[in-house]
């Protein structure tokens, strides 16, 4: 679909367009008839001049001598005329030899047309109707239209290039006006950019008052998220904690020298309080997933990698673990930090769980997709088992021994993300290599 901005350049252009075609006719039309009209005019005065000048001579019309103008002696002049009484007609001399086709007109009745004449001049010709003498009398005034038609041609000609040359103004301006108009609306795209890269945490609401409405429901939505996830976060908390008394007595509760009578049942109650603390663990960590960065927050690895790492290394002091970070420049990512920081954080600790000496974690961006990729020495997977991680909707908690609330975690994070994981033996050391792939975490 075409931007609005598109649209509005060919429909203004197109109404320009129509509007100087238009106009350019209506003019080039006014103007010819209008000169018409003068030519008509100018030629019903020489007929009543010619009607002045006849005179009645031995039973035949004559006109005075003097009263013919010289433009009526020249040969070809252009100008010409009859004059029609019953079978008598007058001439002008400057027919010569050619003939003109008349018309009869009633007394008081007049009458216009065009015709060739001689040398196939056009001819206007105007024709009005008397009664002098007794005799009904038609004078007949024609002039050649050529040096009309070329005026008119010329000035055709100037008028059209004066309104292309207007039409190109009209279309600078109007270029000016849509391309300020929507300025402001590229203000909010640039900003929406901005908010994408959480460089900006809501949109200025400084946009003309067509925009200012959906501008002011995107800040609300965006309010109303933040709120809803912190509530979700929240309640999980408040109810984990509301839990872990009552769960606490019933460890306590285990404890107690009546129960030592049934180990059984002690058994059974150990066993069931511990699948409740795992799934508090699991749904806690669930709850502060964001799933896509809020306005505002960027995770930035060279930031928050080295302690995460020297936090681990403190864990796992007994091991001397070497662990290994390659980052790609200033890298950023535009995610919710927390879930990064779960992502790394279970990624690392299970590769560091299982490692011998060594831990890799390399973080790349490859055409604006983010990469993970942590690998450790450690005896890792047979290949049944990567296979069964490899598959979707399987369960990492409950199919792999000893990969499984942390990977479980990792995935649901990569799912949130609309990223993908995979699992491999790891070519550089030897152990469990996993690849995590962002894709909009650029």
């Amino acid at each position: 679909m075409k931007s609005l901005q598109q649209r509005l350049h060919i429909g203004l252009t197109a109404s320009l367009v129509i509007l100087m075609g238009v106009m350019w006719w209506l003019t080039s039309a006014s103007i010819a008839h209008i000169s018409q009209q003068i030519m008509l005019s100018r030629l019903a005065h020489d007929g009543e001049a010619l009607l002045a000048a006849l005179v009645m001579k031995e039973g035949q019309l004559q006109l005075k001598p003097q009263s013919r103008g010289t433009i009526y002696n020249q040969v070809f002049s252009g100008h010409y005329y009859l004059v029609l009484s019953g079978n008598q007609t007058l001439r002008s001399r400057s027919l010569w030899d050619e003939q003109l086709v008349g018309r009869t007109v009633a007394p008081g009745q007049s009458d216009f047309w065009q015709a060739v004449g001689p040398n196939d001049q056009p001819l206007l010709f105007h024709a009005t109707g008397y009664r002098r003498y007794q005799k009904e009398i038609t004078i007949i005034v024609a002039e050649d239209l050529s040096h009309l038609h070329q005026s008119l041609a010329q000035f055709n000609r100037y008028f059209a290039l004066g309104i292309v040359i207007i039409l190109l103004i009209l279309l600078a301006v109007q270029h000016q006006v849509i391309h300020r108009s929507f300025r402001s609306l590229l203000q909010v795209r640039d900003e929406l950019k901005q908010l994408e890269k959480g460089d900006v945490t809501s949109l200025s609401e400084q946009v003309p008052s067509e925009v200012q409405p959906l501008v002011s429901e995107v800040n609300h939505l965006l309010q109303l998220l933040s709120q809803r996830l912190q509530r979700s976060r929240n309640a999980m908390g408040n109810l984990a904690h509301s839990l872990k008394h009552p769960l606490n007595i019933l460890m306590q509760l285990t404890r107690d020298e009546a129960l030592k009578q049934h180990p059984v049942l002690t058994s059974e109650l150990n066993e069931n309080i511990k699948q409740i603390h795992q799934l508090m663990e699991r749904e806690l960590k669930r709850a502060r997933l964001s799933g896509a960065a809020m306005p505002g927050q960027r995770f930035v690895p060279s930031e928050e990698l080295p302690t995460l790492i020297d936090v681990l290394q403190r864990v796992y002091r007994d091991k001397s673990l070497d662990i290994e970070s390659c980052i790609d420049g200033a890298m950023e990512c535009q995610a919710d930090r927390n879930d990064m920081l779960e992502l790394l954080g279970n990624l690392l600790d299970n590769s560091c769980k299982w490692a011998d000496r060594r831990v890799s974690c390399t973080l790349q961006k490859k055409q604006g997709v983010q990469h993970i990729v942590v690998e450790d020495d450690g005896p890792g997977c047979d290949d049944e088992q990567l296979q069964r991680l490899t598959q979707r909707g399987v369960r990492i908690d409950e199919s792999v021994s000893g990969h499984g609330l942390g990977l479980a975690i990792v995935k649901e994070i990569v799912e949130l993300y609309d990223g993908t994981i995979t699992f491999a033996r790891s070519e550089k050391l030897g152990g469990l290599e996993v690849r995590v792939v962002l894709p909009h975490c650029h």
